[in-house]
């Protein structure tokens, strides 16, 4: 009996140890936490006060601590925005939009810095159709996606299931309806999840970058001696090709255009 005793003591002792280190790990992460959203309403504080330069400082700090979010690269680039870094504030913005697209505060700031831009190509005028296609794929977000498609199908499956319970036999009219049903929303789920998935992939394998310098010139081989094919300007997005010992890039610009440029002088969006 007093040997039972004893193994109980100890195992409650164990259990004991495990729950405070436990407690220590969780509140070491909840002080951590606790910390980094204080940091984070410093740099925020900053930019009311006007005090951009430290408040910059402040959300770079906290992006090197891993602290990635939406909220925080869309302040990083109202700041940049307010001390005229037009090329830094599109680069951040870009970065916000890739976690949250569906934020109405970034779209507005994009549009409005696209305003300022130097380059600007204007396109032809796309069919209706394909341009809400676009702007969908700019805006969808494929987490949010999922949940609603699996919500649309629990929902479908319960009405189904509750007409056949109701009539307890299969009424060829109904079954009819429910298949036809049925059809039209797997049909609307199978077009916007194509569409999420080519979002998805399209955010992926692309790798954009915006110019940060007021110009650089793009040159036809990696080299300053070579020919200037033509000119960009701060905050213009362009595509990276590849690189060469992270010194020079190959880039595209509308895809129509196509040169060399120096690493320096543009800053990634997906990095």
């Amino acid at each position: 009996m007093f040997i039972g005793v004893r193994k109980d003591g100890g195992s409650m002792r164990k259990y004991i140890l495990i729950m405070l280190l436990l407690g220590v790990c969780f509140n070491g992460l909840y002080a951590s936490e606790l910390e980094r959203e204080m940091t984070f309403k410093e740099g925020v504080s900053a930019y009311v006060t006007e005090d951009y330069s430290n408040a910059i400082e402040i959300f770079h700090g906290l992006i090197e601590e891993g602290l990635i979010s939406w909220e925080l690269y869309y302040n990083l680039g109202n700041t940049y925005y307010r001390q005229g870094e037009l090329g830094n504030a599109i680069r951040y913005w870009e970065k916000a939009r890739i976690i949250a697209p569906e934020q109405e505060d970034i779209i507005y700031n994009l549009a409005i810095a696209e305003q300022r831009l130097i380059d600007k190509v204007v396109l032809p005028d796309v069919f209706p159709l394909f341009k809400w296609y676009n702007e969908l794929k700019l805006r969808i977000n494929l987490s949010h996606l999922v949940f609603y498609i699996g919500l649309l199908l629990f929902i479908s499956l319960l009405l189904v299931s509750y007409n056949i319970y109701r009539k307890r036999r299969y009424d060829k009219k109904m079954l009819k309806s429910s298949i036809v049903a049925l059809c039209i929303l797997f049909s609307t789920i199978l077009i916007f999840a194509s569409i999420g998935i080519d979002a998805s992939v399209s955010r992926k394998d692309l790798n954009h970058a915006i110019i940060l310098d007021n110009t650089v010139n793009i040159y036809s081989e990696p080299d300053e001696d070579s020919q200037v094919l033509f000119v960009l300007h701060e905050g213009s997005k362009v595509k990276i090709n590849k690189k060469i010992e992270n010194i020079w890039m190959n880039i595209s610009y509308f895809d129509d255009k196509i040169g060399w440029i120096k690493t320096v002088s543009i800053g990634g969006i997906e990095e």
